[in-house]
């Protein structure tokens, strides 16, 4: 995981919407973690994971879809390590309004996933039937050419049908 870039939201007297501003900040080691462990233990989380994988799934060719699975079984040993990490360590908790921040962004996060994976999925039938639909007219043009009647384009529709299942 990429831990450079993490900034916080921070208020500040003037300026943004509602007084709210980006403020990047340094965050030290521990206090990223602690960052890490509030967001793996937020009741969002499960669902957001859920949310991140599904749309993984939707582009992912079949064959490569127990990668996925691997992934998340390990993830498993990570949330738990994040939720122990953040029952012994309580050194920067984060304030109420800082956790109605985090509860806001991650509901956020959990709409945009779950609009993305309804994107993605639109996007991989309209090219699934545009695929098809090549396979159907190069199979009409191989029948024009031999003569014989091919199972082309019942292939490419198992293949490309079969990815968005």
């Amino acid at each position: 995981m990429q831990e450079q870039g993490l900034s916080m939201m921070g208020t500040s007297g003037g300026g943004g919407i509602g007084g709210l501003t980006d403020v990047s900040m340094e965050v030290s080691g521990d206090q990223r973690r602690q960052l890490k462990a509030e967001i793996a233990t937020h009741p969002l989380y499960e669902q957001l994971l859920s949310a991140h994988v599904a749309c993984l799934r939707v582009a992912t060719p079949i064959d490569q879809l127990p990668l996925i699975d691997a992934q998340l079984s390990q993830s498993h040993h990570l949330l738990r390590s994040y939720a122990s990490q953040q029952q012994q360590h309580h050194n920067y908790p984060l304030s109420p309004h800082e956790r109605q921040e985090l509860d806001n962004f991650l509901a956020q996060y959990l709409l945009v996933l779950c609009s993305f994976k309804e994107q993605l999925q639109q996007h991989v039938r309209v090219h699934a039937v545009e695929a098809v639909m090549a396979c159907r007219e190069i199979e009409q043009n191989l029948q024009v050419l031999t003569g014989n009647l091919q199972s082309l384009s019942r292939l490419c529709i198992y293949h490309y049908m079969g990815t968005i299942a």
